[in-house]
């Protein structure tokens, strides 16, 4: 027979029995009943019974496995097996491990899954800083929440627990401080900015002038790239690259040729024809550097930029580079990444619609290309403004100053 019990509050604990056990042995949950329903007492019945009966279907049907010794961080092995390597991609894996290693496991790691409430991940995100005591970056934190969430969510949907404890806790949103600071950070160069960096990329060795050039015009993303190979370049009359894969990290963060972000970013890129013949010439040293190679650690990969013995680089290798070369030059710091909002800003002053912008970075859908990358132009903006010079009351034959009863 189940049964349920009051505990303290909205709180009530859920009771059936194990048809698999031998004697009465019992399984048992607590549930919080919400609280426009628990002052109602025909309502809160109607309610216990409903949830009851629902729960000793569960556990009849074998659905409820017993929670009393599952720790988070063995649940966490479980999620790993069971969602995270069918559902998500190695750098996701990855990137979500870490938050959960770093932040989630060490606070609530060793608790009993089904003990972990809304209130203590509540105080837990409340708390989150830096290392130094700093405030932490909002999207530190909406990273960090995203983990956790999946975790529980799968906890859930597999009733390890009846409540998701995470449900009631707020998703982390910047601040208004936070948002004009975001909205001040410089995320492109202008037109004139582009041709100052572009002049100090060839006092850079020719591989990396090169890479940096290509991912400026083509709008490629670093790991994309960095995976590309001589085979995938075209020099005839087609005059570009085909973006096929990239240098993304496995799940233990080693440096792996992987799919593509999405579908549609595998395209043909059409390339300028004057970077085209640079990255001709480029090819031909290339050739000779691996025949002087006797050591040749890239197999059958033809990667255009490698470490020198045909070896794939590091996705960070690429980053660094950007960073010091833009420190050594004393130029405007911004992502290597956001060269790609460079090249959406470049297109679009020029005149190119949305479409072609979209297109070009090979989003799937223009919403994001509108919505990412579709910076405030200087150039636009001034375009927009000219445009409305004609409504100057105070220019032409028809000024005040030109019409009848004018004050002389």
């Amino acid at each position: 027979m189940a049964y349920y019990e009051h505990k303290s509050g909205n709180k009530y604990k859920l009771v059936a029995k194990d048809p698999d056990s031998v004697g009465w042995k019992r399984k048992s949950t607590t549930i919080e009943v919400p609280a426009e329903i628990a002052k109602n007492e025909r309502k809160l019945q109607l309610y216990l019974a409903s949830e009851l009966l629902n729960f000793e279907k569960k556990v009849s049907n074998g659905e409820i496995i017993k929670t009393k010794n599952i720790s988070l961080s063995d649940f966490v092995q479980t999620w790993d097996k069971g969602y995270a390597e069918s559902n998500m991609g190695e750098y996701t894996q990855f990137v979500n491990n870490n938050f959960l290693r770093i932040y989630i496991l060490p606070k609530f790691g060793a608790m009993r899954i089904d003990k972990i409430t809304t209130l203590h991940l509540v105080n837990f995100f409340a708390e989150l800083v830096k290392k130094n005591g700093q405030p932490m970056a909002t999207n530190t934190k909406l990273n960090i929440y995203k983990a956790a969430k999946s975790v529980f969510d799968a906890a859930v949907s597999w009733n390890i627990i009846m409540i998701n404890p995470i449900d009631g806790v707020k998703r982390p949103t910047a601040q208004k401080k936070e948002r004009r600071a975001l909205r001040l950070k410089k995320k492109s160069y202008t037109r004139k900015e582009t041709t100052v960096v572009i002049l100090a990329l060839f006092r850079l060795p020719k591989k990396w002038m090169l890479y940096f050039l290509g991912v400026l015009l083509g709008g490629f993303r670093r790991g994309e790239f960095l995976a590309t190979e001589w085979e995938e370049v075209y020099f005839d009359e087609r005059c570009g690259i085909d973006i096929t894969k990239q240098i993304t990290f496995d799940k233990e963060g080693k440096k792996i040729e992987g799919e593509l972000k999405t579908d549609e970013s595998e395209a043909f890129v059409p390339m300028p024809r004057w970077y085209m013949d640079a990255l001709r010439e480029y090819y031909l040293e290339w050739k000779k550097e691996k025949l002087l190679r006797r050591k040749w650690k890239g197999g059958k990969k033809n990667y255009i930029f490698h470490k020198g013995w045909g070896e794939m680089y590091f996705p960070g290798s690429a980053t660094k580079k950007w960073s010091d070369f833009l420190q050594d030059n004393n130029l405007p710091i911004i992502r290597l990444h956001d060269l790609r909002h460079t090249t959406a800003m470049l297109l679009r002053e020029s005149g190119a619609d949305i479409k072609t912008i979209q297109e070009r970075l090979r989003h799937a859908r223009t919403a994001t290309t509108t919505d990412i990358y579709m910076h405030k132009s200087e150039m636009v903006s001034r375009d927009a403004a000219d445009r409305l010079e004609s409504l100057n009351p105070m220019a032409g034959q028809n000024s005040p100053q030109h019409s009848p009863g004018a004050a002389v």
